[in-house]
């Protein structure tokens, strides 16, 4: 392929409860289709539906959803019919998120037969994303073997964070041969937010001490970003550490599991079920995993309030860490669904925070309605963005590069 021949990639971005697409035109980064199925395989007090949004037009698909392969079916069906109207939309690659592939993937990789054998065997290092994302590839497979396939990992751009702060106290000759340390996650994110934001404070990447808040109702984890790259992550060998998530507990007493196991005579893969997916603001408020709804339940159920205050405390205790680790942060950046969505959050994670140099200003706060915006005070010492993230531009930029 010709350097600058165009080419439509279709990015698949699958979240524990929602899958975000995106046909993009290479490279000249043109939206053709985006949108989001939320509410994907979950419980929650609304009905799933499909965002879609085709060459500018939007629409509001009500789909039932129970698991993650009819939400493809549904979302594929929706782009056929699309492009059978108009040939623009013609599908010319697909681009995969792989939350997590072990030591087997260092870069963007084509997609053969051969490798989705190789990434079926990481699923225990990423639970409810590995396999959800390799469903993805497969049935994509199963579409369509034209198309060619890419994968770009999650873990790149944490490459570079230091020893001391990726191993474990564990046995080193443990350590090593089962490779336990911390790896980190929501690298395309990071990578994304902290870019775009010095490029909108028109300021040099590498001389940048930043902190990125990407808080999503699935995932979620905090990076400490130095010398344009990651010093540390939340989330460790797998994305089960650090914050309190939807369903996944973050921080816990390893000792709680081998009580838990003994008590209730769980196996291992009950165990993993417990903490992965019947935990965190499911566990704590009982009636959905989504902080959004806890959010509007706040002032009349105490459940709902106990699983805010506990998931803002988790945060502000990591943004305490990696201010010290930076020596005070120039930049703090909320991103993804919840860091954009939800003034509240964004508002209590700041509070009482100047220590730190973090400052809100509560009017641009809760004014904010899209774009890149600075809801600093005046009298912050750093500056506090709110950034959409794009993933999927990401994505797709090294995809392209891969496919060249």
């Amino acid at each position: 392929m010709k350097s600058d021949a165009k080419i439509n990639i279709l990015v698949f971005n699958p979240g524990s409860s929602s899958v975000k697409y995106r046909l993009i035109e290479m490279p000249g980064e043109k939206d053709l289709i985006f949108g989001e199925a939320e509410r994907v395989g979950i419980k929650t007090q609304g009905a799933s539906f499909i965002t879609h949004i085709v060459l500018g037009e939007k629409r509001i698909i009500k789909a039932d959803m129970p698991d993650h392969s009819t939400a493809f079916k549904s979302i594929m069906d929706v782009i056929a019919a699309d492009a059978e109207k108009d040939s623009r939309l013609k599908i010319g690659a697909i681009a995969h998120r792989f939350v997590h592939p072990g030591n087997l993937y260092d870069k963007t990789t084509r997609l053969e037969d051969s490798d989705l054998k190789k990434l079926k065997t990481t699923f225990d290092l990423a639970p409810i994303h590995n396999p959800v994302s390799h469903s993805f590839m497969e049935m994509c497979r199963d579409y369509s073997k034209e198309i060619p396939q890419y994968a770009v990992f999650d873990t790149a751009f944490h490459a570079q964070i230091p020893p001391e702060n990726y191993t474990y106290a564990l046995p080193a000759k443990l350590a090593k041969e089962y490779g336990i340390r911390r790896v980190g996650f929501h690298g395309i994110s990071h990578k994304f937010v902290t870019g775009e934001a010095c490029r909108f404070l028109k300021r040099e990447y590498p001389l940048q001490k930043i902190i990125s808040c990407h808080l999503g109702t699935g995932g979620a984890s905090l990076c400490a970003v130095k010398d344009g790259h990651s010093i540390n992550n939340t989330m460790g060998l797998t994305p089960l550490e650090g914050l309190i998530m939807n369903t996944r507990s973050g921080d816990i007493d390893t000792a709680v599991l081998f009580r838990l196991i003994e008590s209730e005579d769980l196996t291992l893969k009950q165990a993993d079920e417990i903490l992965n997916k019947k935990s965190g603001v499911l566990g704590i408020f009982g009636s959905s995993s989504d902080l959004r709804d806890a959010v509007k339940q706040m002032e009349h159920d105490k459940n709902a309030a106990f699983a805010f205050n506990m998931f803002i405390r988790r945060i502000k205790k990591y943004i305490g860490f990696y201010s010290l680790l930076l020596k005070k942060a120039d930049i703090l950046i909320f991103t993804d669904s919840l860091g954009v969505a939800v003034p509240l959050v964004r508002e209590k994670i700041c509070e009482e925070m100047e220590v730190f140099g973090f400052k809100i200003d509560k009017k641009k706060n809760n004014s904010y309605e899209s774009g890149i915006m600075d809801i600093s005070s005046e009298k912050s010492e750093a500056r506090i963005l709110v950034l959409p993230t794009n993933e999927e531009i990401m994505i797709a930029r090294e995809a392209y590069g891969a496919h060249k």
